[in-house]
């Protein structure tokens, strides 16, 4: 990647993310590619929220675990 390697999975789509709104500057002009980019930001965008649920219950069940204890 550019600067340092991203920590988990949720900031490399983050990285990836921002990549592609980037793009808008330099890439193709056409219309079509455009509509393809933006499918890609809301599929990133969809992992990013399901990679976040999937943090949340897990420290929810860690939590629920050290209860139990």
């Amino acid at each position: 990647m550019t600067e340092e390697e991203p920590s988990s999975n949720q900031e490399r789509l983050r990285v990836r993310l921002r990549q592609l709104i980037l793009m808008r500057e330099t890439g193709p002009k056409r219309a079509a590619w455009h509509a393809a980019r933006a499918r890609l930001i809301w599929r990133l965008h969809a992992e990013i929220q399901q990679e976040a649920r999937a943090g949340e219950e897990t420290a929810q069940e860690a939590a629920h675990d050290a209860d139990e204890r």
